[in-house]
């Protein structure tokens, strides 16, 4: 019998049969790739802030960067397209007011209770509720009667049109056509909660213990000041399964961001990937492995400068004009930015659903000479008799504000003869200014919410009351065609209208563009299933399925963690 044994073993490594990559399941059944690493390696490591809560549906700014313990309606994959999250499909009716929701059946929450459309209408409802102070209710105010809720017009919550028609349809009524509501609906904020938790635990039920969650992953511990943990929910039978065995989440002390902790946290091995800032590319780069590591990646968010247009000198176009004609973007991000930006001569990045390219480039280009001449027109001739104004932005290590409003200040001087005060704003007393509209002239920047012309123009320049609105600037014409296109279901003709839109912006000078920011990582080479996208990217996102497509290869070493038993 052992000598049999022996002789089946030969036979079966000369033929090429390797017994380490039969194949191999992680603990809810899902088959892993052939270069996979054993169970109790898949386990992967990143660092963030402490959330007070994970209620992202409340609290997103408190609570993001675990985002993959709740399934949407809808979800995004590593192109940024919709695909089924806790719907298997939907569809809107002829007039574009009802969508409708299909839930797939047999879904569990994470204690193996049934997660139904009424679950979803509780947290719509929840969300929407002025007593809960949730800082995105007016993300979904195309939803029926939502404004006028929040705003305590109608208290009724009947009066929102979201409902569940049975255990697994939800109906949400809007109050226009509204092309991007899928959109919405896949973005954290929309994420469910579990009414029964909430009802016994108030605004403690994420806590360990009482956390309930729909998607592949549940909270499996949380070591206040540390780290936190998560672990493969067994009840999810979803098309977002994960392959990872547990993520772990290490905390920065005092809430800081991950900047240079994080990044000597990855060279430790103690975490898989770790941003990187224009400070530590140069670094990054010259260093034998990590040069290797580095990945990046549109981030589709955009700086721009914008103005006070309401009042002198920023009311006369020749000034705004002048502005953008005075900034070399390519000097810019080549010299100050390096890689981590690309010019911006429009609101909308290359890459980014309807976008046309450089067909609008011309019209904020860098020319010296028209910038001059635009200024002598409006009465300032070599920057003469041009007020003494403070040039705002808020300091941020993803975009070092200072360099970069030092580099733009001194463009504008060398070309116009305009000098401006440098001011560096703290976060929240810089953001009251904005909506304030008390700002003469900014460094403001957005990050897209959604893959959608929307998100990156109606949500900010389509002019809003103050207070609500980032600021003045208003144009009839841009506003009717941004309408226009929100209502209009078929793309090819909305993405024509939201093209004219931004043409307009860019010719009115809403705001002078100045470059669109990429996401630049580090990534440990045992992390597999980055994918590459149709720009041909390995993306990553927080918010989207990107987890679920990441493992821990055959590559992995020994690494250190954050004192947790992993």
């Amino acid at each position: 019998m052992i000598r049999s044994g022996l002789i089946g073993l030969s036979f079966l490594l000369m033929t090429g049969f390797n017994l380490s990559s039969a194949p191999l399941k992680n603990t809810v059944g899902r088959m892993l790739p052939d270069d996979a690493a054993p169970l109790d390696k898949q386990v992967y490591r990143y660092l963030s802030f402490e959330p007070a809560s994970l209620d992202i549906g409340l609290s997103l700014y408190q609570s993001s960067e675990s985002e993959f313990l709740f399934e949407r309606l809808c979800m995004l994959d590593y192109n940024n397209d919709l695909i089924p999250g806790a719907a298997d499909r939907w569809d809107v009716s002829d007039d574009g007011l009802t969508w409708t929701f299909y839930l797939r059946k047999n879904a569990r929450w994470s204690d193996g209770r049934p997660v139904t459309a009424h679950d979803f209408e509780y947290s719509f409802k929840r969300f929407l509720h002025p007593d809960n102070g949730n800082v995105y209710a007016a993300f979904y105010f195309d939803i029926k009667g939502a404004q006028a809720h929040i705003n305590r017009q109608n208290m009724d919550p009947t009066s929102v049109g979201v409902s569940a028609v049975d255990d697994y349809t939800l109906k949400i009524d809007t109050e226009a056509p509204c092309a991007y509501l899928p959109y919405i609906l896949a973005y954290p904020t929309s994420s469910p909660a579990p009414r029964w938790q909430i009802e016994k635990y108030g605004l403690k039920w994420t806590e360990p213990g009482r956390c309930v969650s729909n998607a592949s992953y549940q909270l499996e511990s949380w070591d206040i000041g540390q780290s936190m943990s998560f672990s493969l929910n067994p009840y999810y039978n979803g098309h977002i399964k994960g392959y990872l065995e547990r993520i772990v989440r290490g905390f920065t002390e005092g809430g800081r961001s991950t900047g240079d902790i994080g990044l000597l946290a990855y060279e430790n091995d103690e975490i898989d990937m770790a941003q990187v800032y224009p400070m530590d590319l140069g670094r990054i780069e010259a260093h034998p492995a990590m040069r290797n590591e580095l990945a990046i990646f549109p981030r589709y968010m955009t700086t721009y400068l914008f103005f006070k247009t309401q009042t002198p000198p920023f009311n006369d176009i020749r000034v705004r004009q002048a502005l953008s004609h005075a900034i070399d973007r390519e000097r810019l991000t080549r010299t100050v930015l390096r890689r981590i930006a690309v010019p911006a001569y429009t609101m909308m990045p290359p890459g980014f659903p309807g976008y046309v390219g450089d067909k609008h480039q011309d019209i904020q280009r860098y020319d010296p000479v028209r910038a001059k001449a635009l200024l002598a027109e409006a009465g300032y001739p070599g920057g003469r008799g041009f007020p003494k104004l403070d040039l705002w932005s808020v300091n941020t290590r993803r975009i070092p504000a200072n360099t970069v409003s030092q580099a733009i200040q001194g463009m504008i001087q060398e070309s116009l003869g305009i000098n401006f005060n440098i001011r560096i704003g703290e976060s929240r007393s810089y953001r009251e200014a904005m909506y304030n509209w008390s700002l003469p002239i900014s460094i403001g920047t957005f990050d897209y919410d959604f893959p959608d012309p929307h998100s990156l123009l109606g949500m900010v320049w389509r002019s809003k009351p103050k207070g609500i609105g980032r600021q003045d600037w208003t144009n009839p014409s841009f506003d009717k065609l941004i309408d226009q296109a929100s209502r209009t279901l078929e793309a090819k003709a909305r993405f024509t209208m939201y093209d004219e839109a931004e043409r307009i912006l860019a010719e009115d000078v809403g705001g002078a563009f100045l470059f669109h920011s990429n996401a630049v990582h580090v990534r440990k080479p045992w992390v597999g299933g980055y994918p590459e996208d149709r720009l041909g990217y390995r993306p990553f996102y927080h918010n989207n399925s990107s987890w679920s497509d990441i493992y821990i290869n055959n590559k992995v070493s020994t690494r250190r963690g954050f004192g947790l038993n992993n």
